[in-house]
């Protein structure tokens, strides 16, 4: 039975991609003492304004069209949906070359130049997107786990470059476009789907066949991902760009295991859950949402201890002394990483039981109570920055708690039928 499952294509594929997944996300990291000492937290602060603004315009890169190229059964459709994700993608980068500097006023004037680079990552990463979901169609996942890995490289020998040479001004910015731009290129070589003009009238019926994912999969992910980056835009907007340059670094640092931990669990989490409730065997799903509570919980406290006592003397010791800040507000953020580390992964529960609209009240909830919370912090009470953390901690808390008694509720009363 383990040689049949470990020589399974499923089995092989999910190796390919959690491999390439940790690889990626590790490298980075890896990376951070050496470019911790090449650039100073203004460069940082400005890389993590950039890509912050960045990843909430990329919510609507190709109209999320990219997301359908595995559904059609013919190759001549998906060829469609492919190509009106990429004219999307380029009408979407213009138009935000367009407009985008008319809002830059409302940015602090040193981090406005950056802004001009966020239309050329959006284009990259709208290319890249259409060309990872095409592999998935083709079940090319080792291709996929290299290109992020490749995605890595590109970006950590630009930013060690540039950070040595100092011909270029955002070094860590134009690292960032730079690997994704390496791993779209490599992705476009090897894609059994390339890119062919189309007239736009042929791909009509494509976009209202596929309409729902524009309708209704832009404002769910951009509530999710405006309230992610919530933190750096109010610390963009009312703080200094010390404070914003080493809450960059922390939060590099503390995404790689969030990232790799998290994402990992839940695709399991979410497969074996859909299973149980599909075969309505309720109660072996309740214990097991609560083991899978119980592990990630296990998992994060030897992380958030490490982080609560120590992280001002490791983060100067790993990234250089004066970084030590960073590793102040680790330790003042650790009891929220765990909270997410914890309770996100646990959410595809929704999925699973076809919930989803319970998980969509709870986001807009989620969205409006930061921002509140955030805003009158900053505005009205004038908090420093450890103490915004503070606050920002007790919120984390108390609405991811929320969330993991309704997702707990959601399980328990299917197992009581």
């Amino acid at each position: 039975m383990w040689r049949k499952l470990s020589n399974s294509e499923f089995s092989r594929n999910v190796s390919s991609q959690i491999l390439g997944t940790g690889i990626a996300q590790a490298l980075p990291v890896l990376a951070m003492p050496l470019l911790t000492r090449l650039f100073t937290e203004e460069d940082f602060a400005l890389y993590t304004s950039f890509f912050a603004v960045a990843s909430i315009f990329a919510v609507a890169v190709g109209g999320k069209y990219q997301l359908a190229i595995v559904l059609p059964k013919s190759e001549e459709n998906a060829q469609k949906v492919f190509t009106l994700s990429i004219y999307l993608t380029l009408a979407y980068a213009l138009a935000i070359a367009v407009v985008l500097p008319l809002f830059h006023r409302f940015f602090p004037e040193n981090l406005r130049s950056v802004l001009y680079y966020v239309p050329l990552y959006v284009l990259f990463f709208g290319g890249w997107s259409a060309y990872i979901n095409a592999s998935i169609r083709h079940k090319t996942f080792t291709t996929n786990a290299i290109a992020k890995v490749l995605q890595s490289i590109g970006y950590i020998i630009a930013a060690i470059g540039l950070g040595l040479s100092k011909v270029l001004a955002f070094g860590l910015v134009i690292a960032k476009i730079t690997g994704t731009m390496v791993s779209w290129v490599f992705l476009s070589r090897k894609s059994p789907i390339s890119f062919k003009p189309i007239p736009l009238r042929t791909l009509k019926e494509m976009a209202k066949t596929y309409i729902d994912y524009p309708k209704y999969g832009i404002w769910p992910s951009f509530l999710s991902t405006i309230s992610l980056q919530a933190l750096v835009l109010i610390l963009t907007k009312f703080y200094t760009l010390d404070d914003l340059g080493h809450y960059g670094l922390t939060f590099m640092v503390l995404s790689a295991p969030l990232t790799l931990i998290g994402n990992s669990y839940k695709d399991v989490f979410f497969q074996k859950m859909a299973s149980l409730m599909n075969d309505q065997r309720y109660k072996e799903a309740i214990v097991f949402f609560e083991r899978s509570a119980i592990v990630l919980f296990v998992v994060g406290i030897p992380i958030c201890l490490v982080l609560y006592f120590f992280g001002e003397p490791l983060f100067a010791f790993v990234f250089g002394e004066k970084w030590e800040r960073s590793g102040t507000f680790a330790s003042i953020l650790a009891l929220a990483f765990v909270a997410r580390l914890v309770i996100s992964p646990l959410s595809s529960t929704f999925n699973a039981t076809n919930t989803l609209r319970i998980a969509s009240k709870w986001q807009l909830l989620y969205f409006v109570t930061t921002f509140i919370t955030l805003l009158y912090s900053a505005m009205i009470m004038k908090l420093a920055v450890e103490s915004l953390f503070f606050v920002y901690v007790i919120h984390e808390i108390v609405l991811y708690g929320f969330y993991f008694i309704i997702q707990y509720r959601t399980v328990k009363t299917y197992s009581k039928t």
